[in-house]
């Protein structure tokens, strides 16, 4: 965590005197560590903390953005298995064709058609999800900067999950067919479920790009393909990851759903441990303001009334380019 650590660090060097700050910086900074400073010039940071000390600089606040923003990396899911759509204003709508059809057979020197789409819009309204980080007055006067600093780094991972939530939701609730494992869900039976929903993808004309695993589903999985072969075994054991299953890339989403029609669990009879899921078909995240921090220009005294927001919103397109996999 090494913008937690160096939040850490700063928020105590804040409180330095000169000698002591001296000293932590030689100790503690790194001696290639650089900024970008206003007018787009590198400077090394030794030499910015010495010579200007942090109040005159925005060491602390850009530390603090990278720190949430270092938080939010672990929970990184949704982004990764659906396209972003960058809002211009609050809300967006976005036209969404046909799937599959042919082209028209064409006599030899006769004109050819002009292609027909029945476009159906989808409309992202972008909602604002933030928190405060549990910092206190007493917090900052007991110079508890390490435990400041970590709950910063929550704050990122707790809007990086509701982004996850939100997207799941959408294309679980929207999402077309289903393979059905039977009652005895699990292992090599989820592991057939899910090479029936890829193939069951195809059938439908779509291309099947990602997989998204319940955590205990993903389990079952990893026990499975871990007792394949020797190869195989290894690279699971030694990573804790699935390579590209069945094509499809691998990913784990561990949220609450949303979803009015279907769990999203896996261990229970009609829980859906995994979504198959054509990227470019399933569904988009309408992103109007990435994780920023908002009201935060004193370096020390705004500690306490820190907060980091997002806006955004998600939004399915083709039901049948996800594909449930039910326990």
């Amino acid at each position: 965590y090494i913008h937690t650590r160096r939040l850490a660090d700063y928020l105590e060097m804040a409180h330095m005197g000169p000698s002591e700050l001296k000293m932590a910086v030689e100790r503690r900074v790194p001696r290639k560590l650089a900024y970008m400073v206003e007018d787009g010039k590198i400077q090394n940071a030794r030499e910015l903390l010495l010579s200007e000390g942090l109040a005159a600089t925005n060491l602390i606040p850009t530390e603090a953005y990278a720190t949430v923003i270092e938080g939010s990396e672990p929970a990184k899911c949704m982004r990764n298995v659906l396209p972003i759509f960058r809002m211009s204003t609050e809300v967006m709508t976005v036209p969404i064709g046909e799937t599959g059809s042919y082209a028209k057979r064409v006599a030899e020197g006769a004109e050819i058609p002009i292609g027909t789409q029945t476009y159906t819009p989808v409309t992202f309204t972008a909602a604002k999800y933030g928190e405060r980080p549990l910092i206190t007055r007493e917090m900052v006067a007991d110079a508890k900067f390490d435990v400041i600093a970590q709950e910063i780094r929550k704050v990122g991972y707790k809007i990086e999950n509701s982004l996850n939530q939100v997207a799941l939701s959408a294309i679980l609730e929207g999402s077309g067919t289903a393979a059905d494992c039977g009652a005895a869900g699990t292992g090599a039976a989820f592991v057939a479920g899910i090479a029936t929903a890829v193939g069951g993808l195809i059938g439908l004309g779509f291309t099947p790009t990602d997989t998204v695993y319940y955590p205990t589903a993903y389990g079952a999985v990893i026990n499975q393909v871990s007792g394949l072969n020797s190869t195989s075994a290894d690279t699971v054991l030694r990573t804790g990851r699935i390579p590209a299953l069945f094509g499809t890339n691998s990913h784990i989403c561990g949220v609450t759903d949303t979803s009015a029609t279907y769990t999203w669990g896996y261990g229970s009879d009609n829980n859906i441990g995994a979504l198959v899921v054509d990227r470019n078909a399933a569904g988009g995240i309408g992103l109007r303001e990435d994780i920023a921090i908002e009201q935060y220009s004193d370096p020390i005294r705004d500690l306490v009334g820190m907060k980091i927001v997002a806006r955004f919103d998600a939004q399915k397109f083709q039901a049948n380019a996800t594909y449930r996999v039910q326990y």
